[in-house]
């Protein structure tokens, strides 16, 4: 199958468009705030109903938005970022690193934890719950964008992506029999277009493109479903484990499932170590390393505050 998504959901004028990542972005923070709502009218977890609004804006402009953008710009951008300080509030000239973006919730959660007098992992443990609906949507969406990450496979369900052709040092499967230096800077979608509308040229791409693992959308399987899974079972099973366990196996958790996927990206020697690093096993260690720590601080003061049995 060809990979035909346009990354634009809306085309709302010739300047502004409403992307599937945008897109996803507002589903988010819809759903996390009727769910914390309902919580809270509940009385369940650390949010009264009045803190929730403010809290899922604040936190989805700051933590989510902010802390993302500046993430990418810090750790893919530093050069440019040393001599043009502008670039910090350039949003579109930049991607959206997840380190930043966990960084910036936790920073969030810690703010709106020490203004309300509340425990910190209490605020996170609400959080994590609701993570990997947001690990779903983004990944979904960035499916949408067409990059071709995964290693080639011969399975079924293996992708062609169109927008290949514009990568450097593509290398076609076969030697290419059409002329396509002139559709060298189109995106993959309108590669995609093309394809259906003229069967010569979909017979072309099929023989110059290799099926690859759509490594986005099992990110999205084992991110988002398996871990929202695996997380509120935990959750319905033991529903009394001390404050900040969640969070701490929401970060081991996580760190083992994007292990898990990692040998099925595709390496590019040719990025700089700091994309490499958020697309490969790095990142997964790290996640379980701060996992770990969370889970050994947590449990380790359980141990110390727990009463000593009486005789």
């Amino acid at each position: 199958m060809f990979h035909g998504f346009n990354p634009t959901l809306i085309q709302l004028s010739e300047t502004l468009t409403l992307r599937w990542s945008g897109a996803a972005a507002l589903a988010g923070f819809l759903i996390a705030f009727v769910w914390l709502k309902r919580q809270a009218e509940r009385g369940v977890g650390p949010f009264t109903p009045a803190d929730v609004s403010g809290f899922v804006l604040f936190t989805g402009l700051l933590g989510v938005l902010v802390g993302g953008h500046l993430g990418a710009v810090v750790l893919h951008q530093w050069d440019d970022f040393a001599s043009d300080g502008t670039l910090a509030f350039l949003f579109r000239q930049s991607g959206t690193s997840v380190v930043g973006v966990f960084a910036g919730v936790l920073a969030c959660a810690a703010y709106h934890a020490r203004k309300h007098q509340r425990p910190w992992l209490q605020v996170t443990d609400a959080l994590v719950l609701l993570a990997p609906l947001g690990l779903l949507l983004w990944h979904l969406a960035a499916f949408t964008d067409g990059e071709p990450l995964g290693r080639v496979t011969d399975m079924p369900w293996g992708v062609r992506f169109p927008a290949e052709l514009n990568r450097d040092g593509f290398q076609p499967v076969a030697p290419p029999t059409l002329d396509l230096a002139s559709l060298a800077q189109a995106p993959g979608h309108e590669l995609a277009r093309l394809a259906r509308e003229n069967p010569r040229f979909e017979e072309e791409l099929l023989r110059i493109l290799p099926p690859r693992h759509p490594v986005v959308l099992y990110e999205a399987a084992l991110e988002g479903c398996v871990l929202l899974a695996l997380l509120w079972a935990v959750r319905a099973r033991w529903p009394s484990l001390p404050t900040g366990v969640m969070t701490g196996l929401f970060f081991v958790l996580y760190g083992g499932l994007t292990w898990a996927s990692a040998p099925l990206l595709e390496p590019n020697p040719n990025l700089p170590l700091s994309y490499q690093f958020e697309q490969g096993v790095l990142l997964s260690l790290l996640l379980l390393a701060v996992g770990a720590a969370f889970l050994l601080e947590v449990l380790g003061q359980h141990r110390v505050t727990a009463p000593t049995p009486q005789a």
